[in-house]
């Protein structure tokens, strides 16, 4: 990265903004923090538009609303991954003048949804009220007629567990001038009607609630129950009619979206510019800017401050800043890219490990999956993906990182002769009466798993020897021999030796015995040089606590053993659903019960076992390798661009 400071006049500010976004090449940082500087805060002031922006943000929002509704009730077909159309620079520049037209088909839509929330909300209130009236059917006495100049009526509703004698006593208990009738009665609530006189309407009421009695007010409503609830049928019909017509003319206006789409974009695009001015400093006439630039876009970003005649000086990072990241790879290891992003960007000035690790994610992967049964099905999955559709960015590395890895997954699988597990032996023998097998090129795995044992832990050891000396390869280029030869040659001289004093018998004798010294040689180093950088008693302890680092070490190797374990799973979960699949013999019956199994059984198998082969193959790059070296900790790279959602305009 190169920063770089700005100076030029405010009338080219806009133009020289909207040329960077087409650049996407320099990280504009905020230079707020300078006015409390006294040269910066006596010349200039913040820049910034806050009543533009929150124009614009005004309209954004009305059109994203807009979209949320089609979404909602415009039943458009939806693609099975979102992909940003691309239009170019002459339609994007077109989109403006559509403004009149579009915001109108906005304003229609959020009046329609208003509309068609209020039609719902009143349906709603309606089936409430005839919910309410359904158990009072019996009760034929208009409600607007419920009281007179001395009597009133009180409905409500009492628990059915409620003797309904002893609440007419508490009613007595305050007058004899009283009827009461039982409507209905379910079995949660007994419905009951009271005529009291009107002066004692409160105090019967108080005295009703206490027992558990729920009153009801109806008396707003005119005409009796039966008529109510026919009344509420006919109004809820009628508003149902205007709910479909307002749907109807919502999916009519859905064809239109992508005008919508458009338009939230470009308004995206001018919202990000004016925002932009809010990190500059400015004068009356001139403003200042300050960025970061990748280095390998340093010419081009010169070349157009030179041609809106602007005064600049680009310089390396000083240290304490915070310089952003942008990882920069050869195009086989950039899809792995999306595997670093997950665990988090190496600090800037550090290594980043993508192209290292990234044919050991792959080859990991395979060996965990290994079928080339399922590695066809990926291979097939993403090519035809990345054909169809316009991946961007993180999306594309994902997809294009499991192509990767499905060729490694078809090429392992081959190896071991995995096809869908014993796929071809079992249909053949079951169907055909006549075994047909692919052997393996290799080994089979299930049958004997010891190779594969040792071939991971093997991988293994090569996958951390490779971190520590990326470590050590760290130490040297800082100048740290000392560090190198204990952190490193040491470690190196412990495993190696441990490995031939443990296995050395297989080579010959001799290698045993220089195993044992060699080990013995490196782990008393370990002891004297673990704690060089502390005094006193530390001295003893850092030693101590490096060699019972060996322990790590040890568990660090054996975590490789995951790489077999995931191996056979895959093939022998494959090979159950097969055998499960032929329990009904051969035949019509025996065929339809094993296409169920193969497709339902292999589907299951397939997504467990994918997924556990992602994680696995990320958990030994993140733990055991990026354990060794990594520094994490880094910003990623955001240059001022076009942050569009629904459409990607090219830049000529």
């Amino acid at each position: 990265m190169q920063k770089v400071s700005v100076i030029g006049l405010d009338k080219i500010k806009g133009r020289l903004i909207a040329r960077m976004m087409d650049l996407e090449a320099v990280e504009l940082t905020d230079q707020t923090e300078k006015l409390s500087e006294e040269f910066w805060a006596d010349n200039t002031v913040q820049d910034g538009a806050q009543d533009q922006v929150t124009y614009f943000e005004g309209k954004i929002g009305r059109a994203a609303q807009a979209l949320d509704i089609i979404d909602q009730y415009g039943e458009l077909k939806k693609p099975l991954f979102k992909t940003r159309r691309i239009v170019s620079t002459e339609e994007a520049a077109s989109i403006p003048s559509q403004e009149i037209e579009t915001e109108d088909l906005i304003a229609r839509l959020i009046h329609l949804n208003e509309e068609l929330r209020n039609k719902r909300d009143e349906i709603n209130r309606l089936d409430t009220d005839n919910i309410m009236f359904e158990p009072w059917q019996a009760y034929d006495v208009p409600l607007d007629q419920s009281q007179t100049e001395t009597i009133t009526t009180i409905m409500g509703v009492l628990p059915a567990a409620y003797e309904k004698d002893r609440l007419e006593e508490v009613v007595r208990a305050i007058t004899e001038r009283y009827v009461m009738k039982q409507v209905n009665e379910d079995k949660a609530m007994k419905y009951l009607a009271f005529l009291v006189p009107k002066e004692m309407e409160d105090e019967i009421l108080q005295a009703l609630k206490d027992e558990g009695f729920q009153a009801l007010e109806m008396r707003s409503y005119k005409g009796t129950v039966t008529e109510n609830i026919l009344k509420n049928s006919q109004k809820k019909l009628v508003l149902q009619e205007d709910v479909d017509k307002i749907l109807q003319e919502i999916r009519e206006l859905a064809q239109n979206k992508e005008h919508i789409e458009d338009y939230q974009d470009i308004l995206t695009v001018e919202l990000d510019k004016k925002k932009t001015r809010s990190k500059l400093l400015k004068t009356k006439k001139t403003f200042y800017m300050e960025g970061w630039v990748p280095e390998g876009k340093v010419e081009q970003v010169k070349q157009l401050l030179d041609d809106n005649e602007c005064y600049y000086e680009f310089r390396d990072p000083e240290e304490g800043e915070t310089v952003p990241v942008l990882l920069k790879n050869s195009k086989f290891a950039t899809p792995i890219e999306a595997v670093t992003e997950m665990y988090s960007l190496p600090a800037y000035g550090t290594i980043d490990p993508t192209a290292i690790y990234s044919i050991w994610y792959i080859i990991f992967f395979g060996l965990m999956f290994s079928d080339a049964g399922y590695g066809l099905l990926m291979i097939i999955a993403c090519g035809v993906a990345l054909k169809k559709y316009n991946f961007e960015g993180t999306m594309y590395k994902f997809v294009k990182g499991f192509l990767y890895c499905g060729i490694s997954t078809f090429f392992w699988g081959a190896m071991f002769g995995s096809w869908f597990g014993d796929l071809i032996s079992v249909v053949s023998s079951t169907f055909f009466g006549k075994e047909i097998a692919i052997k393996p090129i290799l080994f089979d795995p299930l049958s004997n798993p010891m190779p594969l044992l040792v071939a991971s832990i093997v991988l293994g050891v090569a996958h951390l020897f490779l971190a520590l000396g990326i470590e050590g390869y760290k130490l040297l280029k800082e100048g740290k021999l000392v560090d190198f030869i204990c952190n490193i040659i040491l470690w190196y001289a412990t495993i190696i030796g441990l490995i031939l004093w443990l296995a050395g018998s297989s080579i010959g004798p001799a290698a045993t015995t220089v195993g044992k010294y060699m080990s013995i040689i490196a782990i008393v180093g370990l002891a004297l040089t673990g704690g060089r950088d502390r005094k006193g008693f530390g001295k003893i302890m850092g030693g101590f606590s490096n060699v019972y680092d060996i322990t790590s070490w040890l568990s660090d190797i054996m975590s490789y053993a995951r790489i077999m374990a995931l191996g056979l799973a895959t093939g022998a979960i494959a090979q159950v659903v097969n055998t499960i699949g032929t329990l009904a013999g051969g035949g019509v019956k025996g065929a339809i019960l094993f296409i169920i199994v193969f497709l339902l059984g292999h589907t299951l198998n397939f997504g467990i076992n994918v997924i556990g082969a992602f994680i696995h193959s990320a958990r030994l790059q993140f733990v055991e390798f990026f354990g060794k070296f990594y520094e994490d900790g880094g910003d990623a790279f955001a240059p001022l661009k076009k942050n569009t959602k629904y459409i990607k305009i090219e830049n000529k």
